[in-house]
């Protein structure tokens, strides 16, 4: 009787646990296996550029680090694959988003069948050589960091 109590009482334990920290890990999530577009104003694409951020402030809403770590979106469609084409020598996490040529950091808009359109906020690298992408939902601005494959992306 006594090992079926303890039995009962780690299941309730080990059902609370989940259920309490669901929510820390529910938005961590990782993209699907289809083509990701970004939609860009056409007004923006000539000037647009791909920068590493100043990790200093906010996550994800960041000025950008040096003007000499950006890559100018070309037009046409563009991977995002193509603007890391050099192995990674930093030993910390960087993040890059896009900005116009002020500074003024751009959130492109992106969605896939089955969500809504959310805000591309900023692309994070970790220190392994791993991809997460940042993004917001536009209706209640709630966040989202979403493990992704860079070869999924399109600009």
């Amino acid at each position: 009787m006594d090992l079926l109590r303890n039995v009962r009482w780690l299941l309730i334990l080990f059902g609370v646990l989940i259920i309490s920290t669901y929510p820390l890990f529910a938005n961590f999530l990782v993209t699907p296996e289809v083509t990701l577009r970004l939609e860009i104003p056409s007004n923006l694409r000539s000037q647009l550029r791909f920068c590493k951020q100043n990790p200093i402030q906010v996550y994800g809403r960041n000025p950008i680090g040096s003007q000499n770590i950006c890559v100018t979106v070309l037009e046409g469609e563009v991977t995002m694959e193509s603007f890391f084409t050099e192995e990674m020598e930093e030993t910390s996490e960087t993040q890059w988003s896009f900005y116009d040529p002020l500074g003024k950091q751009i959130f492109p808009l992106v969605s896939w069948e089955g969500i809504e359109p959310m805000v591309f906020v900023s692309l994070v690298r970790s220190k392994r050589g791993q991809f997460g992408v940042q993004l917001q939902r536009k209706k209640d601005g709630a966040y989202f960091f979403y493990r992704t494959k860079l070869s999924n992306w399109v600009v």
